[in-house]
């Protein structure tokens, strides 16, 4: 895309997207939507790059606020992500650095680099810098509702299909049985690498303990041990304990994960392309990550984090999260999907995706469609 070419609009809207395979759950969270804010930014030659964020139930309104706000702004700007991202965090940075602000942004980010790709006839991955053709993926699973049984057969059934790694829950109010469900899991897959997910529901002295009595069945990563408001904490738990720490979905700034890097509380960063402010940010990340021999590991959005990291050096694994990739939220219109635990990226141009705007448009937020410019 020319430097000459400016955004003439933006146009937002909102849909509550039930999960299809029945509502999400672990120690905290029980789901059962995604709300999806979809943002489209036209530019004078004609081209519409398409963006997204999301919510796992909360929190959509404040995004549709902030949006309100600064879409006005940017018809007549430049059409350059970074330079959009830049201003926009500055614009947006009095309602606080991350959360709903790094949200908001998100959307406008993805947009524009969508927007670049279709105007250059390049998928983005190239435009970032491609690495790689094909991403490796791993499988996790919102499950703490499902019995050890059902557990099983479900990380089973992702070995069987290829997937690199499987990832679960664990959170059950007796520590004994987080135990004999990740005995089970593992005496199931012995060869599958296994991660376990506690959704920052632990205080640190139970994390120690738990992570202590879960250490011996070879985890990759123990994720969000604790609330990630609290550094130091983290700095304890990985001088008291020997697994490996993973975290980064509710992280939202670079300042913050250079907290978490710099003071090597944490081994695999897991930034999420939305909650992080889109794919300007997501880049730094990934370079702050890998100055410091960090392996990047996204989470969620999986087919736009693909996108992503298919041009990054440091890429550990893809999350596919049961349930929630877009495709099966019945977002987009497309065919197949994963392949034996790879993901295709750089397929079409922009990001390759295809929005299936009649579905999106039955699931509609009440007063979140507005036009600007």
């Amino acid at each position: 895309m020319g430097p000459g070419v400016r955004i003439s609009s933006v146009e937002v809207m909102a849909a509550r997207l039930p999960l299809r395979l029945g509502q999400w759950q672990d120690q905290v969270h029980t789901v059962s939507h995604i709300d999806l804010v979809v943002v489209d930014v036209g530019s004078d030659d004609g081209s519409v790059g398409t963006g997204i964020s999301h919510t796992s139930g909360v929190g959509v309104k404040g995004i549709l606020g902030l949006l309100s706000e600064l879409a006005p702004e940017l018809p007549g700007r430049p059409a350059q992500p970074g330079l959009i991202w830049d201003w926009s965090w500055r614009f947006l940075h009095d309602c606080g650095g991350g959360g709903i602000t790094t949200l908001s942004l998100a959307a406008v980010d993805m947009a524009l680099w969508d927007l670049a790709g279709k105007a250059l006839h390049a998928p983005v991955v190239d435009l970032l810098g491609r690495r790689r053709d094909y991403v490796p993926l791993y499988a996790s699973g919102i499950n703490l509702n499902l019995s050890q049984e059902e557990l099983v057969e479900q990380v089973k059934r992702w070995h069987s299909l290829g997937y690199k790694a499987a990832k679960i829950k664990v959170g059950k109010d007796c520590l004994e049985e987080d135990v004999e469900r990740v005995a089970a899991v593992r005496r199931a897959v012995p060869d599958l690498p296994l991660m376990v997910d506690a959704n920052q529901g632990w205080t640190l002295p139970e994390a120690v303990r738990r992570i202590r009595s879960l250490q011996r069945f070879d985890l990759v990563w123990v994720e969000e041990p604790l609330l990630v408001d609290d550094v130091a904490a983290h700095e304890h738990l990985a001088a008291a304990v020997g697994c490996p720490i993973a975290l980064g979905e509710n992280v939202y700034t670079v300042a913050q994960f250079k907290e978490f890097i710099t003071r090597r509380t944490i081994e695999y960063v897991q930034a999420d392309v939305a909650r992080v402010g889109g794919i300007t940010p997501y880049m730094r990340v990934a370079e702050l990550a890998a100055a410091h021999q960090l392996p990047m590991a996204p989470h969620f959005i999986m087919e736009i984090s693909a996108e992503v990291v298919g041009a990054i050096r440091n890429l550990y694994l893809v999350e596919d999260t049961t349930g929630g990739t877009l495709r099966e939220l019945g977002a987009v219109e497309a065919e197949g999907g994963p392949e034996d635990g790879m993901y295709q990226v750089g397929a079409g141009e922009g990001l390759g995706i295809e929005w299936d705007r009649a579905f999106l448009n039955k699931r509609l937020i009440d007063g979140s469609r507005a036009s600007y410019g």
